[in-house]
């Protein structure tokens, strides 16, 4: 199976349609469809089950995606690895920047890096925190933006005013009983994800209690998570703000905030650079209460720039 492929087949776990993923796939159904069922042949199982609702995913689906996720993440790796390799000898500073954040802070860190770094040609990544992180041990990259704890041996320099609010969410309504919301397929962060000891905070805070029999599954990607929350009606870890723009119900009386970091993989840059691009007077904003999935709403592009 080839990447287009895969990326197509995870358009299909997040939108949860053919019509849809083969509209942001710039396939027609059919041939989308053909995609689907020759790979589900090839596998022996079904992925999705089929009703006039959509499709979802079936449990050999579930226990899949993780593995897709991670392969098209390596992929991604890979053609950026590649295109860097294609022009050798140019100064260039590579930064990943971070999809969790909002749209607004990542135009301004931009413009803001633009200006402290101007002999540098600069190349720009978009992705989570886990990803980040890889880029900057496996693919020498020299920033990135990360959130939670610093990461040993990785220094790094806290951003000031800059949080991440996490919450746990699932798709009900704020006001179901906590023994109702108990029995959902439960989401949990992988144990290197910046939000594991915010799953194990609100597990502590008793707004969950989930025996060791309940059904779950990691997950190591926040858009995953959603995508799994919303496919299984089940329950997990998410900024309060994709919470709130995906329309999913918030547990209340828990929230965990988590420092945002700018970590250095380049001892050649000064400290007074990385400083001058840190003392950003960026503020993210709080977006407006949802409480129903009717107000969702899409999220605006990013600059072109940033290769996603």
């Amino acid at each position: 199976m080839d990447s287009r492929t895969l990326r197509n087949l995870m358009r299909i776990v997040q939108t949860g349609s053919l019509s849809a993923a083969a509209e942001r796939s710039c396939l027609t159904v059919q041939a989308l469809a053909a995609q689907l069922n020759k790979v589900e042949e090839q596998f022996g199982f079904r992925l999705f089950r089929r009703s006039n609702k959509g499709l979802t995913l079936t449990t050999q689906g579930t226990e899949l995606t993780p593995y897709m996720d991670k392969v098209l993440v390596a992929t991604r790796q890979l053609e950026e690895k590649v295109a860097a390799l294609k022009v050798p000898g140019q100064r260039t500073l590579k930064v990943a920047l971070n999809t969790t954040l909002s749209v607004d802070f990542n135009r301004q860190m931009i413009g803001r890096l633009i200006e402290v770094f101007p002999d540098y040609q600069l190349e720009f990544s978009y992705a989570e925190s886990m990803e980040n992180l890889s880029k900057l041990k496996n693919e020498d990259f020299d920033l990135a933006v990360l959130i939670g704890p610093q990461q040993p041996g990785l220094p790094s320099i806290a951003l000031p005013h800059i949080q991440v609010q996490v919450v746990g969410a699932h798709c009900g309504q704020e006001n179901d009983p906590l023994m109702l919301l108990g029995n959902k397929f439960q989401v949990r962060p992988a144990d290197d994800c910046p939000y594991s000891h915010s799953f194990l905070r609100f597990l502590d805070a008793g707004l969950g209690n989930y025996e060791s029999g309940k059904r779950m599954i990691y997950s190591c990607s926040e858009t995953l998570t959603l995508s799994l929350i919303t496919q299984m009606d089940g329950l997990g870890m998410v900024s309060r703000e994709a919470a709130l723009r995906n329309g999913l119900a918030i547990f209340p009386g828990f929230e965990d905030s988590l420092e945002v970091r700018l970590a250095v993989n380049n001892p050649e840059l000064s400290g007074q650079a990385l400083n001058d691009v840190v003392a950003l007077s960026l503020h993210e904003r709080s977006e407006r209460d949802v409480r129903s999935r009717s107000h969702r709403y899409a999220e605006k592009e990013v600059f072109a720039e940033i290769r996603t």
